[in-house]
């Protein structure tokens, strides 16, 4: 049985081999990262040991305790965006369409309300069915879209939707 729950100090570890092997298996071709390197650990890090960041992490852990899954959201703390939510997610391809993207997502908006934030948001690739029909399972609409806001390995410019949802 899958579990999930918020990432802890350590967890940087997995999430990061998490990303490496996503990246390496060309599973997450839409996704910002493009390429794995040491930095993304050491954010990590410093994220899940500051009680003052402005992200939060979760996970989800196979039986053998693996992480196979992993949501963020970012935030501001001032300013007139401070009441809204950056997301992002993504399964390990040997996991994906179990449900675990679907857990993970609302456990952030549950977390994300508790934390008194009034709306989530996302950027997907378009060409990402998966994860944007993921979002609208999850209740966020497409309010727009975003022309070449994204550039492929291949040198392809991908255009995203804008998702949301009010909290």
């Amino acid at each position: 049985m899958t579990k999930i729950r918020k990432a802890k100090l350590g967890d940087e570890i997995g999430i990061a081999q998490l990303f490496k092997e996503c990246i390496e298996q060309n599973f997450w071709k839409y996704t910002a990262t493009n390429k794995y390197n040491e930095s993304l650990l050491e954010k990590l890090k410093i994220s899940l040991s500051s009680q003052t960041s402005n992200s939060r992490y979760f996970v989800a852990l196979s039986s053998e305790n693996k992480i196979i899954g992993s949501a963020s959201y970012k935030f501001n703390t001032e300013g007139r965006m401070k009441h809204r939510i950056d997301m992002g997610w993504g399964v390990h391809p040997d996991f994906a369409g179990k449900g675990i993207g679907t857990r993970l997502v609302g456990l952030v908006i549950t977390e994300a309300k508790k934390e008194g934030f009034v709306k989530a948001e996302a950027e997907i690739a378009i060409e990402n069915i998966s994860s944007w029909k993921l979002a609208l399972r999850c209740g966020f609409e497409i309010e727009g879209v975003k022309k070449k806001a994204l550039l492929t390995d291949e040198g392809e410019y991908i255009d995203t939707f804008i998702v949301g949802k009010l909290l």
